[in-house]
């Protein structure tokens, strides 16, 4: 089963689609899961999804009635029905050490480390890079609150999820459990907002590159 890794060419509905389906990459994955521990719409959408993908499964196998059409599919999953479990409750939430929430997906991915090992990146900003995901790479970047991330671009893909605070990317403001995604032609400097910390989940499929005025210096610092 190929795995989706490419994520320009695709809206944050088809992202959850194919989580749903089983189908997004180990990064991606653990983007999504979180994802639907912050929002309820994207836990309508995967939930939708994956009655839809069930009841195509089922009318598959079934040989003695006539086969159902897409917009037959729909119009039976428009009746009202409950989320399935792991859709409807918002996990415990752990706090790293700024009392930060940190959703209980990425308390998993931690493992035995009760609260992530953050670096120093930039002042005002940390980063804790998770290990073990081949061909991505997938962080937690914490940013005190007026910090500015360095005008920069990536070689692949960017999804960032927002977990905590507020985000300014160009004219969009992102706030908690909102997702962007981004790709080589999009050339940013976020900023954060207001008085809280932020505090994202960033899955990268390609380097990032910093192209503002000392890009080429910080572009060593970060190698």
């Amino acid at each position: 089963m190929e795995l989706l890794t490419t994520m320009t060419s695709i809206t944050q509905d088809d992202l959850l689609s194919a989580y749903a389906a089983g189908t997004t990459s180990p990064g991606l994955s653990l983007l999504c899961a979180t994802h639907l521990t912050l929002s309820p719409q994207a836990r309508g959408l995967v939930a939708t999804a994956e009655s839809i993908g069930g009841a195509m499964l089922a009318e598959e196998a079934t040989t003695d009635v006539a086969p159902m059409n897409f917009e037959a599919l729909l119009a039976r999953l428009d009746e009202p029905e409950p989320l399935a479990p792991r859709l409807t409750s918002q996990p415990p939430c752990a706090r790293d050490g700024d009392d930060i929430a940190l959703p209980r997906p990425i308390q998993r991915a931690l493992g035995d480390t009760p609260t992530p090992p953050w670096r120093f990146r930039l002042p005002g900003i940390h980063e804790y890079v998770f290990d073990g995901y081949q061909h991505e790479r997938v962080s937690l970047l914490k940013a005190r609150p007026g910090a500015k991330i360095p005008k920069h671009t990536h070689e692949g893909d960017e999804a960032t999820l927002l977990l905590s605070g507020a985000l300014q990317d160009g004219d969009t403001v992102l706030r908690t459990g909102d997702l962007s995604i981004a790709g080589p032609e999009h050339d940013h400097t976020p900023e954060i907002m207001g008085d809280d910390i932020c505090i994202c989940l960033v899955v990268n499929n390609g380097a990032l590159r910093f192209t503002g005025r000392f890009g080429r210096a910080l572009n060593l610092f970060a190698e």
